[in-house]
């Protein structure tokens, strides 16, 4: 088995404060509202500790029968400034990936640059694995600005050969 590290970075201008955006990942209901995944799935635990120590579990079967696991735990918390969580990522049991996640949250007027860099060791899937993850950290984060800007977020559907690959429609 290879071993494939990735590292990638988004950045998205929001049209709200720092402590707005923070606001966003701070509380299951927040968060919830853009990080979610289709409405037919059937989530089977959802636990959400927001502090240093803290963890954060999204557990969910889908409409094919594919069970996702999504098991994080936070590393620093600075208000309104900075977020660092190291993530698992399950399929079927199955450990696909651990990734480092460090969020930025960067005054810019009345404006917050978002900056997510994710660092990633994925286990399996390749090169294919980092671009579906991307794709789907990007359709997350893309959801994160629609609700903050009042705006609805897009469908999630799939694309493409991998198990987690995901298709802005």
């Amino acid at each position: 088995m290879t071993v494939t590290n990735a590292t990638f970075t988004i950045e998205r201008m929001l049209n709200a404060s720092p402590a707005r955006v923070f606001a966003a990942y701070a509380t299951l209901e927040a968060k919830s509202a853009w990080f979610k995944a289709p409405s037919d799935i059937e989530t089977l635990n959802r636990d959400f500790d927001f502090r240093v120590g803290g963890k954060e579990r999204f557990h969910a079967r889908w409409p094919s029968g594919m069970i996702t696991d999504f098991q994080a735990v936070y590393h620093d918390i600075v208000e309104n400034e900075r977020i660092i969580l190291v993530y698992d990522m399950f399929l079927n049991g199955d450990k696909l990936s651990v990734s480092l996640v460090t969020l930025e949250f960067r005054a810019e007027g009345d404006r917050t640059r978002l900056i997510h860099t994710e660092q990633g060791c994925y286990l399996t899937g390749g090169d294919e694995a980092v671009k579906g993850r991307e794709h789907g950290t990007t359709w997350h984060i893309d959801n994160l600005v629609a609700v903050i800007e009042g705006r609805e977020g897009r469908n999630m559907t799939f694309y493409g050969s991998g198990p987690l690959t995901l298709e802005q429609s």
